[in-house]
């Protein structure tokens, strides 16, 4: 809340980024076809009837079906539950309230160990893996052209015909790497572009 889009992609940006590569993000196939049947419901009820709400229609079910997922044996059970956890009568806050305390204490001791440097944490900087990562295709590149260059040059004070032949196909090889290697460096670039505002 009260940031622009821009600043939100810029802070999450590189997050996201790390999410979607360490997990692909995947809807079930049948979430499509129950998407496009509600939607054809929907759009049909109102065709024929403007005042047609599918979400009101549903609701009853709804709670019936969100009764039976929490295992209410009545509504006197039910009525129940939300009275104690309107209040906090339950065991998960009682519980909560008795072990408190506790692991307060257990927070202050980790405090301390961090104040006094008998405790030490590693943070994960996302920006620094990304530079290190471009780092390292740039250096790729970059020794894909110097074996080239290394190869060409060979090719050129090579005295034998058999030696030129394969220095200069040596130099190919590598400047076909090198020229792959920046295809990926652009790659990467423009992958980063998408999650890191400009």
């Amino acid at each position: 809340l009260g940031k622009t889009g821009s600043n939100i992609k810029s802070a999450v940006g590189t997050d996201l980024q790390t999410l979607t590569e360490a997990n692909v993000f995947r809807f079930p196939s049948t979430f499509t076809f129950i998407f496009r049947s509600f939607a054809s419901i929907d759009g049909i009820g109102k065709g024929l009837d403007p005042t047609y709400d599918i979400g009101q229609l549903a609701q009853p079910f709804i709670e019936k079906f969100i009764d039976s997922q929490k295992g209410y044996s009545s509504k006197t059970a039910k009525n129940l539950n939300i009275f104690q956890m309107a209040t906090g009568l339950n065991p998960t806050d009682i519980e909560t309230a008795v072990t408190s305390p506790r692991k307060i204490a257990y927070i202050e001791d980790t405090v301390r160990a961090m104040e006094s440097g008998t405790l030490k944490i590693r943070v994960r900087s996302l920006e620094n893996e990304k530079a290190l990562e471009r780092m390292d295709l740039t250096q790729g590149r970059m020794e894909q052209f110097l074996l080239s260059s290394l190869f060409l040059n060979v090719a050129g004070v090579a005295a034998g015909p058999v030696i030129s032949y394969v220095g200069v196909a040596g130099a190919a090889w590598f400047a076909f790497q090198a020229v792959s290697q920046n295809g990926k460096i652009k790659k990467f670039d423009k992958t980063q572009a998408k999650f890191v505002q400009t």
